[in-house]
């Protein structure tokens, strides 16, 4: 029996399990995988690279960790990630309090003891008093449900299911299916090595120079000097990156200057084009527009051939998707072993034995790389088995959209808080879910001080915030209106709702700290369980 048990050990469980250990809670993390970082454990596929700076997305709570930590450039890479969750892991001896290999398949609430018991796969049971999903919003891979992909004698792999030893591509003939930003990683990565090259797109994007670079030591030192500085910066932004929109509207400005403007933030590291464009970016669709004939014609003017060129280029408005960073992706349409189909107008008819039969044509492969993204943000936590009150499940619970009191509390789901889930914190992982999760233990710790045994969210506070979620993206015509993983439009026949908060980080922690200021009034709690008081 534990006080608490953790799922998963990547970005956002690990920092809970260590802030849970610290107030000192008997606590343990369950982990499906053989070792910790979660996303940075899963993907290891070629070109596999952070979007946010380095020191801007990992750790800042602990000054010792950033000292003896040395990143070695701006975008950390796959196996970087892996080696430096691994390092924080061990430097806080997290890894006792682990089970790895430990894959769950239900979380059973006990009524009459106010407790959850949670199965894995294997049949070991544990038994806590607050459960803590954090399993992430990008962990259940979507597999496209194509005829005859059994029938394939080379090899197929999802993105998100790379082997450890890795796969040797050179001289292959291989098809990438998907150009979202792990699509793009592995055509700019893979494009030099490979035989021949084909990529089905289904949706172009809107990608932009990533930028990055080899850190000087003199460049280490300058980042471990200001993590301070950077930190700061994050906790201010409205997504917790380093960058804020600036304060003028597009077309305030001279054609000259707003051009100018495109023009450094094109050329910048990270997603400074995204965050810190003009403030009305994404509420006026002609600065949208705008900003998206820029990208177009960085994209003509870096593709050769006209006609992939005019494939390469985007319908839907920018940033409506999350804006994919690259680097040299374009140019690799200009090598002579790579083709582009677009799938809207040569679709996938059946997988063969070979390779992939379209409309149009049969393209022999060896290899078949699927980097067709997720089940996003409920999909981890929905596979979790969850059962609450009276035996309702999180699915039912969820069947018309994720339902939510701020990210955290399920209504019917009682001692349970989820970590970086459905309409809570978000933005650059892990700034905004540290907040979160500290929250979460000061929050365990008041119920504890107070002897609240069991306690569940009120559900008209619930209602109440899955509305707030839903009138901030709907005030938004560009976002309401768009198709993306954010509503659920990736996966065929997942119901259309949109599943994120979208408004500042700054404004979600200060609704987090007037709750726990006012002593969790959303909160219904007994001293003991429901069947005993009774």
């Amino acid at each position: 029996m534990h006080d608490a048990i953790v799922i998963g050990a990547g970005v956002n469980g690990i920092y809970q399990l260590h802030r849970l250990r610290e107030a000192g809670l008997d606590v343990v993390t369950l982990e499906a995988g053989t070792s910790v970082g979660g996303t940075w454990f899963w993907n290891r596929y070629p070109g596999a690279r952070l979007d946010s700076e380095a020191y801007a997305y990992t750790y800042a709570f602990s000054k010792e960790l950033i000292e003896e930590w040395d990143w070695v450039e701006e975008f950390a890479d796959q196996p970087t990630l892996e080696r430096y969750f691994n390092f924080v892991v061990d430097r806080l001896d997290l890894r006792r309090s682990i089970v790895f290999d430990a894959r769950v398949v239900s979380c059973r609430w006990n009524e009459s003891d106010a407790i959850w018991t949670v199965d894995i796969a294997d049949g070991r049971q544990f038994r806590t008093k607050y459960l803590i999903p954090a399993t992430g919003i990008m962990a259940v891979p979507y597999m496209p449900p194509w005829e005859g992909l059994d029938d394939f004698e080379g090899v197929k792999i999802h993105t998100a299911d790379w082997p450890r030893e890795g796969i040797d591509l050179t001289g292959k003939r291989v098809a990438v299916v998907g150009v979202g930003s792990t699509g793009i990683q592995i055509v700019q990565t893979i494009a030099p090595q490979v035989e021949h090259l084909t990529v089905l797109q289904r949706t172009p994007n809107w990608a932009v120079p990533l930028a990055n670079y080899t850190f000087t030591p003199e460049r280490v030192r300058e980042v471990k000097d200001n993590y301070l500085t950077y930190y700061d910066a994050t906790a201010d932004s409205r997504s917790c990156f380093l960058w804020n929109a600036r304060p003028v509207n597009t077309f305030d400005v001279a054609p000259d200057e707003r051009e100018a403007v495109y023009s450094e933030l094109y050329h910048r590291p990270g997603m400074s084009f995204y965050q810190n464009n003009f403030q009305d970016l994404l509420s006026d669709a002609e600065a949208n527009a705008e900003a998206a004939r820029f990208l177009a014609s960085k994209i003509h003017q870096r593709v050769n051939d006209p006609e992939t060129a005019r494939k390469l280029t985007p319908m839907h408005p920018y940033a409506t998707k999350r804006p994919p960073l690259e680097t040299r992706y374009y140019e690799a349409y200009n090598q002579p072993n790579v083709d582009l189909i677009s799938l809207p107008e040569e679709p996938i008819v059946r997988i063969t034995k070979e390779g992939i039969q379209t409309t149009e044509r049969v393209i022999p492969i060896d290899v078949l790389i699927v980097a067709t993204g997720f089940d996003a943000i409920t999909g981890s936590f929905l596979k979790l088995g969850i059962e609450g009150v009276g035996g309702q499940t999180l699915v039912e619970a969820w069947a018309d959209g994720p339902r939510t009191f701020m990210g955290i509390f399920g209504h019917g789901f009682p001692n349970m808080l989820i970590l970086g889930g459905p309409q809570g914190s978000n933005g650059n992982q892990p700034r905004c879910t540290t907040f979160v999760a500290d929250w979460i233990v000061e929050c365990i710790q008041y119920l504890r001080a107070n002897g609240i045994e069991r306690f569940d969210v009120d559900e008209e506070a619930q209602h109440e915030w899955v509305d707030y979620c839903n009138e901030l993206v709907t005030s938004i015509p560009l976002l309401r209106d768009a198709e993306n993983w954010q509503w659920g439009s990736n996966i065929p026949g997942k119901k259309r709702a949109y599943m994120l908060y979208i408004g500042s980080q700054p404004d979600f922690r200060v609704l987090l700290e007037k709750i726990a200021d006012e002593g969790y009034p959303q909160l219904h709690r007994s001293s003991a369980p429901v069947e005993a008081a009774q």
